[in-house]
């Protein structure tokens, strides 16, 4: 293991150990489904079989993850593929056997299953999963239903998979030189490119990027509109009114939190427009550019940040947790939690994958500069959150939703820009950062939004059963951007192509909750720096809970509520505050 590598050792030290864990989740299936048929005879019954499927999925996540994490650290590698598509299978194979034991459940009268919970005291561990199988009964398939559907989950599910080979291993976005300096056009370096003060960098970047995403755009369309086909056949199959309803019941979150979502962000777009107004006059354009956007004008902060210096930075930021949170960070940082750097073919952007009963393990691909920092910081989010439900609560409740994490996450990034601003003495560095933030929260609550209603477009065409093609979706979206971002952008031709490049939209209604995620994260952030009293400890507590509750009432237990449009409201107060300090400090 290299030092800026993952440690997977902590996984499986070598291949041997895989293929026991592989043997032992087929023999606990064998031993699960001696079940079917049996669940509704006794409690006992009951239990056994919820305990051995927990040890399975203990088991089959350890496998899944690792063959993940291994084909992500370099996709091209044959080996790494093939196991990866290995454990994709097994996976399938293994839902799709035991997709009986959710429909013979719901089968069973509702009070006989209370009954069963109030008798086995062993049984209420997992009476979470008993408790949601009664609310949701109406929308579980029956015994057939649900084993058709397993078995063609891993087709089902595979336009992500197809998109991502394509995006991140086919695509090639060339390179382009300025000035006599030649710039390579990659995920990872994107972001840095459009944030170059030279806009000819930034043009030439926009248009690489977007010529081959255009070249493709017919693909990428079916690809598209397939998931989305997809998500609304499943939807109609358990009896949901709509995709979205669906999307958002996984989350223990509801419609009516996606649609004030929308709303309230569409009511403060004035806010985005008076920022895009701004940004403008600072950069002296008489005209701007969608790729002038992520430029800050300020910038005042070019020092490079290397990754060990932006260690020591997230800690202090992240201090006012208190010395057992820190203590896991340093862990992260010096055992090998992270894949810090960018290398060929390997996957591009971050996330972090929690791996029960080991530790959670981060994605990232540094580019020394203060983006970094915070992404850094964002994943360490979703990593504590993961670290403190796996210690605290059994596997079925760990796993929380993502309506949840994205606050964990965002919570940290927040904190991490307040530290940078309050400890900068200099007026231009301090503006530089402020507007750093507004650019932050611009791209996550903003632009999110954005994306969130493109796909409550496409998905409510799909289910009137328009018919879509590549135009349509790119008008659409040029529409859409053309709405967000206000008369002083210029929405150039490229822009129509974007929505193509965001790989989440085949993970159907994920990015709302980016959106609220840095609403109830504001929220949140504000109480902590104020010295709440009690508050961090309610907040952990709440990390801690994992998925023990649902997800709208762990929020509510930290005094958000994402059924109301406060907390969205409340974020563009946070915005409206920014925007004001940044203008007196210009003045």
């Amino acid at each position: 293991m290299e030092k800026y590598d993952w440690n997977l050792l902590d996984i499986y030290s070598d291949k041997s150990e895989i293929e026991i864990d592989i043997k032992k989740v087929e023999q606990l299936c064998l031993e699960i489904e001696k079940y079917k048929g049996k669940l509704s005879v006794s409690s006992e019954n009951m239990y056994e079989c919820y305990s051995k499927l927990e040890t399975l999925e203990v088991l089959l996540l350890k496998v899944c993850a690792y063959a993940m994490l291994k084909h992500h650290q370099n996709m091209a590698e044959p080996e790494n593929l093939k196991l990866y598509k290995d454990t994709q299978l097994l996976e399938s194979k293994i839902s799709s056997r035991l997709s009986f034991i959710t429909p013979e459940v719901s089968d069973i009268d509702d009070d006989v299953l209370r009954k069963f919970l109030e008798e086995n005291s062993k049984l209420k561990e997992y009476s979470r999963i008993i408790e949601k199988i009664i609310k949701y009964k109406k929308h579980i398939l029956n015994k057939e239903g649900k084993y058709i559907v397993s078995r063609l989950s891993e087709v089902l599910n595979s336009m992500d998979n197809i998109y991502t080979m394509l995006s991140d291993v086919d695509f090639k976005f060339g390179s382009f030189k300025v000035d006599g300096k030649k710039y390579d056009v990659t995920h990872g370096k994107y972001i840095s490119l459009l944030s170059s003060e030279n806009v000819e960098v930034r043009k030439k970047a926009f248009e690489s990027m977007y010529e081959e995403y255009k070249k493709y755009i017919n693909t990428i369309t079916e690809l598209y509109l397939t998931s989305v086909k997809k998500n609304v056949i499943i939807s109609n199959l358990e009896n949901y009114s709509s995709s979205l309803e669906s999307a958002v019941e996984s989350d223990d979150s509801t419609v009516s939190v996606y649609d004030n979502l929308i709303k309230s962000v569409n009511n403060n777009l004035n806010l985005n427009y008076r920022y895009m107004k701004l940004k403008k006059k600072l950069l002296k354009l008489d005209k701007m550019h969608m790729y002038d956007v992520y430029v800050n004008a300020l910038d005042e902060n070019k020092t490079k940040i290397t990754y060990d210096e932006s260690k020591e930075i997230i800690k202090s930021a992240l201090e006012v947790y208190g010395k057992d949170y820190i203590d896991v960070i340093n862990r992260a940082f010096e055992e090998g939690w992270i894949d810090v750097y960018e290398k060929e073919n390997k996957n591009s952007g971050a996330y972090s994958m929690g791996v029960y009963g080991i530790h959670p393990y981060i994605l990232a691909n540094y580019s020394d500069d203060i983006e970094a920092v915070s992404t850094i910081a964002h994943e360490l989010g979703h990593t504590m959150h993961s670290y403190f439900a796996s210690n605290e609560q059994n596997y079925f409740n760990s796993e929380y939703t993502i309506l949840v994490a994205e606050v964990a996450s965002t919570v940290n990034e927040i904190l991490l820009s307040e530290y940078l601003i309050n400890k900068e003495t200099n007026k231009m560095k301090k503006a530089s950062l402020i507007n750093n933030q507004l650019d932050r929260v611009r791209a996550t609550l903003i632009r999110q939004t954005m994306f969130a209603e493109f796909e409550k477009i496409v998905h409510e065409k799909v289910e009137q059963e328009i018919s879509l093609t590549a135009d349509d979706l790119c008008d659409i979206y040029y529409e859409l951007n053309k709405k967000y971002f206000g008369e002083d952008v210029i929405s150039d031709e490229y822009i129509r192509y974007e929505w193509a490049r965001i790989p989440h939209f085949y993970r159907d209604f994920y990015v709302y909750k980016y959106a609220t995620g840095i609403s109830s994260a504001i929220s949140i952030a504000t109480k902590i720096l104020s010295g709440k009293s009690g508050y961090v400890n309610r907040y952990i507590d709440m990390l801690k809970q994992g998925g023990a509750k649902d997800s709208l009432d762990l929020l509510r237990s930290v005094d958000v509520d994402l059924e109301t449009e406060e907390p969205v409201n409340d974020a563009f107060l946070y915005f409206e505050k920014k925007l004001n300090e940044l203008e007196e400090l210009l003045k």
